[in-house]
């Protein structure tokens, strides 16, 4: 079961901007976009780490997912 608040396929940062943005005012929170892609040591390369979460930089992502943010 996951928390996301709405996942999305990536299409452009301007995209990725503007849910943002309706989210935290439709939440009435900061919001959080983490990344996923199917395979994270292709694109992450070097900076790939064994037991590390499962998060990517959402511009290198396959799908976005929305979070709400707890800082």
């Amino acid at each position: 079961m996951s928390n996301a608040l709405l996942t999305v396929p990536f299409q452009d940062e301007l995209q990725i901007k503007l849910l943002v943005k309706v989210l935290s005012l439709e939440h009435n929170c900061r919001i959080r976009p983490r990344g996923r892609h199917s395979d994270r040591k292709k694109v992450l390369g070097n900076g790939w780490r064994k037991m590390t979460q499962n998060d990517i930089p959402w511009r290198l992502a396959e799908t976005v997912s929305f979070y709400k943010r707890f800082d």
